[in-house]
């Protein structure tokens, strides 16, 4: 059963088992004791009622939750508010980017020692990596997300062009430019039919790193000399999450901004600045930017026109973005242990297969993806894949939000018009004094 607190309304329910949050005594019914676990996530996010509900149940009721819910524009501020207060919650639904940024403030615990047997050798690396801070686990991932680009089979054909639909085919960004124009009906900057739709993705307008900081750590390239521009430029932040002058602002990473502007700007311009949230579905687009979360809406949707997915395209080195919301227990927990229990039996096994499952959500565990045959075929089968080939946590720093929303800003001015290098060495001033902190 849940108690769920939304802020600015509360809805109650009885709670069973045990009236306190600091866990009852042991009982022939509860004998490990009675618990209730504070969960503080962002509104309709992970772990939802369903899955709290289930675990519930599966205790005998022994364990139940007390929600908060917050929007996820006020999720971070309402995570810096109670961790530091005597009414921290047990469990954190977070954007699991946010993972180094809580770990190295404590507001997290490590869960290295719940781990399950061979969890690491299981996991997907960049869930691994980005669930880690300090050679410790914080979260072990409950779904992953991954960029691909969708395409409209009906323009596309109509305009001749064939799709590659494996990684190892994979458009670079000039190729894909160069079908989106082809594909493209109408003017340049306003057409009847967009190259590319425009973003859907954070507000709706360009810049979001997710997607857009891409361009740039494409035109790197990991295997060269770490001392090497093209090494920084694949990485865009030292390893220690402190520097980002000469590895954001990059003659690559300049170059590569130039394109991404040349997508908005101009006579190659194929998509707008103004965000049209259903111009895909709409059939107005020949090709979209998105996550696997928009495979069940199309088929819910019921297009007239055949579609699919083709990897995310590149400059010089495929990669895409992980990260997804995820679930921790808190570093103030009077109930860890029963915090880290429902952690882990929420991202693992069965309760994980079944929430992939219905939710349409990537696995973060290979046990659980040879378990779900849907994620063996196209096109989920193309998300998984570039997850396992490509998959790199967006930059990892306990300063991620600042990060984030500075570098944002600077896309989202280049795409506006804004000279690239000047904006990015305008962010790369803002974030060093606040990363070398």
């Amino acid at each position: 059963m849940l108690t769920t607190l939304t802020i600015g309304a509360l809805a109650s329910t009885l709670v069973a088992c045990s009236p306190s949050s600091s866990g009852g005594a042991k009982t022939a019914e509860c004998p490990e004791g009675s618990a209730t676990l504070k969960v503080l996530r962002s509104t309709t996010n992970v772990p939802t009622d369903a899955q709290m509900d289930e675990y519930t149940k599966k205790t005998n009721d022994c364990v139940t939750f007390d929600v908060t819910d917050v929007p996820f524009g006020q999720y971070a501020d309402k995570v810096s508010v109670l961790s530091s207060s005597a009414n921290a919650p047990d469990i954190y639904g977070f954007d699991m980017p946010e993972t180094a940024n809580y770990a190295s403030k404590g507001v997290l615990l490590p869960l290295d020692k719940y781990l399950p047997e061979g969890w690491k050798e299981d996991v997907l690396p960049a869930t691994l990596k980005e669930g880690s801070y300090q050679d410790k686990v914080y979260t072990l991932g409950v779904q992953q997300d991954a960029l691909g680009l969708y395409y409209n089979k009906t323009l596309t054909d109509q305009a001749g062009i064939t799709v590659p639909t494996t990684l190892d085919e994979g458009w670079t960004w000039e190729e894909a430019r160069d079908a989106m124009l082809k594909c493209q009906q109408g003017t340049p900057g306003n057409p009847t039919i967009y190259g590319l739709a425009p973003t859907q993705l954070g507000s709706g307008t360009p810049g979001p790193i997710y997607s857009d900081l891409l361009y740039l750590r494409s035109a790197g390239d990991p295997k060269a000399p770490s001392d090497s521009s093209a090494y920084k430029t694949f990485y865009a932040i030292s390893p220690d999450g402190k520097q980002v002058d000469g590895w954001l602002n990059t003659p690559e990473a300049v170059e590569a901004a130039k394109f991404y502007q040349s997508l908005y700007e101009g006579d190659k311009a194929v998509t707008s600045k103004t965000g049209r949230p259903n111009a895909f579905i709409d059939g107005k687009a020949c090709f979209d930017m998105f996550h696997a979360g928009q495979v069940q809406p199309l088929k819910d949707a019921n297009v007239s026109y055949e579609w699919g997915v083709t990897p995310l395209p590149y400059i010089k080195t495929p990669i895409v973005h992980t990260g997804a919301i995820t679930i921790g227990v808190s570093g103030k927990s009077k109930q860890a242990d029963a915090a880290a229990k429902f952690v882990v039996e929420l991202s693992t096994g069965d309760m994980a297969k079944e929430y992939n499952q219905k939710n349409g959500r990537l696995p973060t565990l290979g046990s659980v993806y040879k378990e779900l045959p849907d994620f063996q075929e196209p096109p989920l089968s193309t998300f998984y894949q570039e997850l396992e080939e490509w998959g790199q946590p967006r930059p990892p720093t306990s300063q991620f939000s600042q990060y984030s929303q500075i570098v944002e800003t600077a896309l989202k001015n280049i795409a506006y018009g804004g000279d690239p290098k000047d904006q990015l060495d305008q962010a790369v001033s803002k974030l060093s004094p606040l990363l070398s902190r």
